[in-house]
């Protein structure tokens, strides 16, 4: 019971929070991880923001993050995002698809299977983000960033898994 107050404890400080999972999209991704504000995301900023995003998704404080603690912190956000979604059945469509998809991303983040996360093995796929992002390569993402990505679409070169 402890911890499941902890657990719903901490999703709701996350609910709130702006510190979200790392967006495909370059713009997104700069207005949710700018924290200071100031148009720019340097790396420094973006790991201070993980890890203060993963010790709240700790809920049971041990340092290393569950499948539910892991699914149930996304599952709050993705409600959130789908309170807009008026037609039911689309509704019910995408909680259900990607439910199934952060289960898939535990199992893939958690490269030693040990049905634990780690936070290196949860700040990896967000450096990996990071890195998609960061189009000049200076462990800063900014508007320039965008400029950039958005001349590899047009020019159909660069990384097709992240939009500007």
């Amino acid at each position: 019971m402890k911890i499941l107050t902890a657990l719903a404890t901490a999703l709701a400080f996350i609910a709130g929070s702006q510190a979200l999972a790392a967006s495909h999209s370059t713009t997104t991704f700069i207005e949710e991880q700018d924290t200071n504000k100031d148009g720019v995301v340097t790396l420094a900023e973006f790991d201070a923001e993980r890890a203060a995003h993963f010790k709240v998704m700790d809920a049971d404080g041990n340092g290393t993050l569950s499948e539910a603690e892991y699914i149930g912190e996304y599952e709050t956000r993705l409600n959130k995002q789908l309170e807009s979604v008026t037609d039911a059945e689309k509704k019910k469509e995408q909680y259900q698809r990607q439910m199934r998809q952060a289960k898939v991303r535990f199992g893939v983040l958690d490269k030693d299977k040990d049905a634990k996360m780690t936070f290196a093995e949860f700040q990896a796929s967000g450096h990996a983000m990071f890195n998609r992002h960061d189009a000049d390569k200076d462990n800063t993402i900014t508007s320039k960033d965008v400029e950039l990505l958005t001349q590899q679409k047009k020019d159909k070169k660069g990384d097709d898994f992240v939009n500007p």
